[in-house]
């Protein structure tokens, strides 16, 4: 059986400013933008291989949480940006869920800048063993400096994702384009309803709606991003293999990702 960790020492080095400090719990997706209801937790190891019923589901009460980064950097997430990033997870929620017909793209007034470094920090923290890759340490500089620009290699993409559970994946590859086995890139993920980011080192894929386009935003500029409503891919696009038009790998990040579940709502 693959176990997956969690939590390290309750004295460790944190995963944003690589301080050796007391940790504390994050909530990843972040609290406020999801409801804390008790969860059941495969690896996506688990559920891509098919071997769920020998693999026996771990609960939560409150949601997945990495006990990886410290008080500080914690409230700082909190404090900055996951109002930016909930506020959008709320507002999205309500397009999908109103009965008024939409048109196909609507578009919202958000912070981009606010609500990427939201992501990137919640990703930084979904991590368990301590690393230092190369998208760590661009994350992180990212997060922590205001007056950092956001580095060419990384690219925030995002779509809707109407499914009750979340899926954060760490470290993994697939080609680009997509279908096509021409390049390898790098990638993370956080999905949760109702959107779904995904961060590329490429700056294109699959024809998703960037994020990163805003990179010359101020903190706290608004834009009114588009969101396209008639855009759903399944719960496990785009790291689910598929015959031979996808193929996904990673090291032990990846390996140790997590699929959660609302307990008694069946599994994604």
């Amino acid at each position: 059986m693959h176990y997956v960790k969690f939590k390290r020492e309750k004295c460790s080095v944190c995963n944003l400013c690589r301080g050796v400090k007391n940790l504390t719990w994050d909530h990843v997706p972040p609290k406020g933008g999801i409801e804390l209801t008790s969860v059941e937790m495969e690896t996506i190891l688990a559920v891509m291989t098919g071997n769920r019923e020998n693999a026996k589901p771990r609960e939560s009460q409150n949601g997945v949480k990495y006990r990886t980064i410290c008080k500080e950097c914690n409230e700082y997430l909190g404090h900055n940006f996951d109002l930016a990033l909930n506020e959008f997870a709320h507002s999205v929620a309500m397009y999908l869920k109103t009965s008024i017909q939409l048109p196909k793209i609507v578009h919202h007034k958000t912070k981009p800048k606010r609500l990427i470094k939201a992501v990137l920090g919640h990703l930084v923290a979904a991590k368990a063993n301590v690393e230092d890759t190369r998208f760590d340490r661009l994350a992180r500089e990212y997060v922590l400096d205001p007056s950092a620009e956001l580095p060419d290699d990384i690219n925030i993409f995002y779509w809707v994702y109407p499914y009750t559970g979340s899926i954060t994946i760490r470290d993994f590859a697939m080609f680009v384009p997509r279908g096509i086995f021409a390049k390898p890139a790098m990638f993370q993920t956080m999905k949760y309803f109702p959107i779904a980011y995904l961060i590329c080192s490429e700056g294109s894929y699959a024809g998703l709606n960037s994020l990163s386009m805003y990179r010359d935003c101020g903190l706290d500029d608004e834009v009114e991003i588009p969101i396209a409503l008639d855009r759903v891919e399944y719960a496990h696009w785009p790291e689910a293999p598929e015959g031979t038009t996808n193929v996904f790998a990673g090291g032990q990040s990846a390996m140790d990702a997590i699929v959660a579940q609302p307990r008694f709502s069946g599994k994604l």
